[in-house]
């Protein structure tokens, strides 16, 4: 039940906050992670990727190789289902003995992709500014900073898909003044479905999206229900 209410606590702040400087860090990696989705799906069903970039503004893209229109509708669909994968992989594996080496191996996969994938751009730059901050966090030498880090990033992660997805994918079908709301211009995955397969409009791609993000959620605070870390034996 603890956990829960963490859960809860960081999802509302993180919201809150989403368009202030203070979530940016944050936000960066969850652009990451969504380019990271897309190009795991790009490996699966797909020729794989020849690059992958996030930009300080937040934005992203990954140069994927697919092999006709199915590949490329499930690469598509990669960026925002693969932000929730990730999300509750991290959330998931925090309960389990991995959780002490979880966030060396998340700055180890950053560090490897920008190497072979993003070249020396901002997308590197990041992957050190985060390799750094996380041998900071693993000097301290304290569990619940290592916990409280593993949710927050986690957390952000499905923030981010339900933000993303109810802003830059729904309310720009309503011609909405992004600008207001910290919404970014720009050709969105859903419409880069329409394209792809018109008998979709692209505000339902953002509605499933949406209500795949919310079951997420759902899944996150109600049915985790247990405690934030690995739970201890009793002698």
């Amino acid at each position: 039940m603890k956990s829960i209410w963490r859960y809860l606590l960081i999802l509302i702040s993180i919201l809150a906050l989403w368009n202030t400087v203070i979530i940016k860090p944050l936000k960066l990696f969850t652009v990451f992670l969504h380019e990271l989705g897309h190009s795991l799906m790009a490996l699966i069903f797909g020729y794989g990727i020849s690059g992958i970039r996030i930009n300080f503004n937040e934005s992203g893209y990954a140069l994927v190789k697919t092999k006709g229109w199915l590949s490329q509708i499930l690469t598509l669909n990669g960026g925002y289902l693969g932000s929730l994968f990730f999300a509750l992989l991290i959330l998931s594996l925090k309960k389990t003995p991995v959780r002490k080496y979880l966030l060396g191996i998340i700055s180890i996969v950053f560090l490897a992709v920008s190497i072979r994938f993003g070249g020396f751009s901002f997308t590197l730059l990041y992957s050190i500014i985060f390799a750094v901050i996380v041998m900071l966090i693993y000097m301290i030498h304290n569990d619940k900073v290592i916990d409280w880090a593993l949710d927050i990033i986690g957390i952000s992660s499905v923030a981010y898909a339900i933000y993303d997805t109810f802003v830059d994918t729904i309310l720009v079908q309503f011609k909405f003044p992004l600008q207001m709301i910290g919404g970014k211009a720009g050709v969105s995955d859903a419409e880069q479905l329409s394209h792809i397969w018109p008998y979709i409009p692209a505000f339902i791609w953002g509605v499933f999206w949406l209500v795949i993000s919310l079951l997420a959620i759902y899944l996150l605070l109600v049915k985790s229900g247990g405690s934030s870390s690995p739970a201890k034996s009793k002698k």
